[in-house]
């Protein structure tokens, strides 16, 4: 998301992003910061992610909840931080695939609907209640999109990022809706050797 919490996310941004996962081992799992911020990426044309997908569970940014997600997997709801700076994640792990992923919301989103989707490495599972394992060959993406995937496959479907630096990439789209409201959504990936090592997305609907 747009916010740095915890020991986790303050040694992602030290370290490599083969590190990532193991800074990440330490208890509460808080999911790892990207070293760019979307937020500084020149806003695209096109609308870039909305849907997520957990092995068999679909959902949608800010309107899948995490008690819709939990009714299928378990987990533990974990919050970090106060009031506004306050993040709220489950943690899942994907041994089949080598992943961890975290499904996040924050005090706009009521600690409750899902407004960000992150999927990073882990060498293997944390075999603790606040990330549990989903068994299997499971996998996870956002619209379609997923660590694996080669980065030219994101370009041509979604043109010219907004801001690369340093192996990072970045899209962003702003619209403004009704009442008043902005809507945007972004996401960021990490590349390695020509394809998503690490990819973090999340929407948000303001005014």
């Amino acid at each position: 998301m747009r916010r740095i919490f915890g020991l986790c996310a303050a040694t992602a941004m030290m370290v490599s992003l083969s590190l990532v996962s193991q800074a990440c081992a330490d208890a509460p799992f808080a999911p790892p910061a990207p070293l760019l911020d979307p937020l500084t990426a020149k806003p695209g044309p096109h609308a870039v992610v909305q849907t997520f997908r957990l092995d068999g569970v679909r959902g949608t940014l800010e309107k899948t909840t995490f008690a819709d997600v939990q009714k299928r997997f378990g987990g533990q709801v974990t919050r970090q931080g106060e009031a506004g700076n306050a993040l709220s994640w489950l943690c899942y792990d994907l041994p089949g695939q080598h992943l961890r992923v975290w499904l996040t919301s924050d005090e706009i989103h009521g600690h409750r609907l899902i407004g960000g989707v992150t999927i990073g490495p882990a060498a293997s599972p944390a075999n603790s209640p606040q990330c549990p394992v989903i068994a299997g060959n499971a996998s996870a993406d956002v619209d379609g999109i997923a660590v694996g995937q080669a980065t030219t496959a994101v370009r041509a479907r979604l043109g010219a990022p907004g801001l690369e630096k340093e192996g990072w990439t970045a899209y962003v789209h702003t619209v403004a809706q009704s009442g008043g409201f902005t809507e945007q959504d972004s996401l960021v990936f990490k590349a390695e050797g020509g394809h998503i090592g690490y990819l973090q997305a999340s929407r948000l609907t303001s005014n």
